[in-house]
């Protein structure tokens, strides 16, 4: 049979999803109207997935060559699971968040697959072809990314709808690691000189500016901090513009000449600036970064794997936040030129290569002290489709595991020509009304941005 090892990140992802609960397990949310969706269905749409994603028709095996390390194999038999949960229609807004709540903590089982899929839907609705249905989709995070996990929705309803059924026809090779991805990007010289600089950098700025760093205080919690995954559940709350608010977005980052990335990081810190405890200490912001089309040749975005990395962290005075339109924009093309500054010097490879190691860091002795203020991962515009076949997507609405996270993450894309943003972090460890606040201002200031 086939198989592929994992790599050193990989193997660091699952075992910390295995050690805390799920953690960084993710997923989608896609929200559905058209006709009732049979299991039968579903599963057709999904045995496509497997034929096409090697990931998809393997199982989980521990790796006999080293410890704590793991391969999949691949298994022509490998059934997913899907789960088929019925619910009202009038709990379609809500049901999926306590199913979530349920089962975000189950872990990867070995021998088994590493995606799950969920049919939520009113049993009542057989006979109605307007009704809502609920297709998620939760996958642990070591083998997809959110570029290319957003492409496996994108397929699974192309194949629900029946549509263009021809990419599903032929398999898809094995993914490389992304650590193989940057051997084959950077000589091995400049791996080594680039990472050193990076160490040293990093190092600097934070005995410089990273011991100051201003953080949301904690709740007040009856439990240990590292035993923060024992105790919390993932808190996450939504924003979306409107199509014409997006729009009149995108043409004004055009017309300042900032990414939507940047003009969004702006906005957080600025939301984030009156919740911290540290009014003259500094915002330590971190960037998740896509290395795909920064390889050469590029990496196909169908191809399932994680490739993801960071700039250096960014660091801001609380003092220096801004609170002006302008003054706006220009903490927008700051931040982007510090993230264009970051990976001219291929610190985005350096966290790439460090990444195994530093995950593996969180296995290790407890420490809070140098978890960044907040973070962002923008995913773009992505390949979704209003209709797909007789299924109109209704919207997209990620979910993940953040039970042992210390710093709030927003998730940014746009489906569809909608730009919204969901924020998450671990609650009660940070209060539920203090990250719903942070939500609505980060919305507000980034409304105010196209007045």
């Amino acid at each position: 049979m086939k198989q592929r090892v994992f790599s050193s990140t990989e193997n660091a992802l699952l075992n910390m999803s295995m050690k805390y609960h799920g953690f960084f397990r993710f997923g989608h949310i896609l929200r559905l109207q058209g006709p009732f969706i049979s299991f039968e269905a579903l599963q057709t749409a999904v045995s496509c997935l497997q034929r096409r994603h090697p990931f998809l028709r393997s199982r989980l095996r521990t790796n006999p060559a080293a410890s704590n390390t793991y391969l999949l194999e691949e298994d022509s038999t490998l059934q997913l699971k899907i789960r088929e949960i019925p619910r009202k229609c009038d709990d379609h807004l809500q049901f999926w968040k306590k199913q979530w709540r349920e089962r975000e903590k189950d872990a990867a089982v070995i021998g088994e697959g590493l995606i799950e899929f969920w049919l939520l839907q009113d049993p009542d609705d057989h006979n109605n072809d307007e009704a809502q249905q609920e297709i998620v989709i939760i996958c642990e995070h070591c083998i997809s990314d959110g570029i290319s996990f957003n492409i496996i929705a994108h397929e699974l309803l192309l194949a629900l709808g029946e549509e263009d059924k021809s990419i599903f026809n032929t398999s898809l090779d094995w993914s490389i690691p992304m650590e193989t991805a940057i051997e084959q990007n950077v000589s091995r010289w400049s791996r080594f000189t680039t990472v050193s600089k990076f160490i040293v950098s990093a190092t600097y700025q934070y005995m410089t500016l990273g011991r100051n760093t201003a953080r949301i205080p904690y709740a007040t919690v009856d439990f240990p901090l590292n035993e923060v995954h024992e105790h919390c559940h993932t808190e996450t709350f939504y924003g979306s513009l409107s199509k014409e608010e997006t729009q009149a977005l995108f043409d004004k980052c055009h017309h300042e000449g900032v990414t939507v990335t940047s003009i969004v990081t702006a906005v957080m810190l600025r939301a984030i600036s009156p919740l911290v405890n540290n009014k003259d200490g500094n915002l330590a912001h971190i960037t998740g970064v896509d290395l795909r089309r920064r390889y050469r040749p590029p990496m196909l975005n169908s191809s399932l794997s994680y490739q993801v990395a960071g700039t250096g962290v960014f660091y801001l005075p609380v003092n220096d936040v801004p609170s002006t339109t302008a003054d706006m924009w220009n903490l927008a093309r700051k931040f982007g030129r510090y993230v264009n500054e970051s990976i001219e010097a291929g610190e985005i490879f350096a966290t790439g290569i460090l990444s195994g190691k530093l995950y593996e860091r969180e296995e290790g002795p407890f420490n809070t002290k140098t978890n960044p203020t907040s973070g962002i991962t923008s995913w773009g515009r992505l390949t979704f489709q209003e209709q797909y076949g007789r299924w109109k997507l209704v919207g997209m609405l990620p979910l993940g595991n953040m039970v042992h996270s210390f710093t709030p993450i927003a998730f940014v894309y746009t489906v569809n020509g909608v730009l919204s943003i969901a924020s998450s972090a671990p609650a009660p460890l940070f209060s539920s009304e203090v990250l719903e606040q942070l939500q609505n201002n980060t919305m507000k200031h980034l409304r105010q941005m196209i007045v």
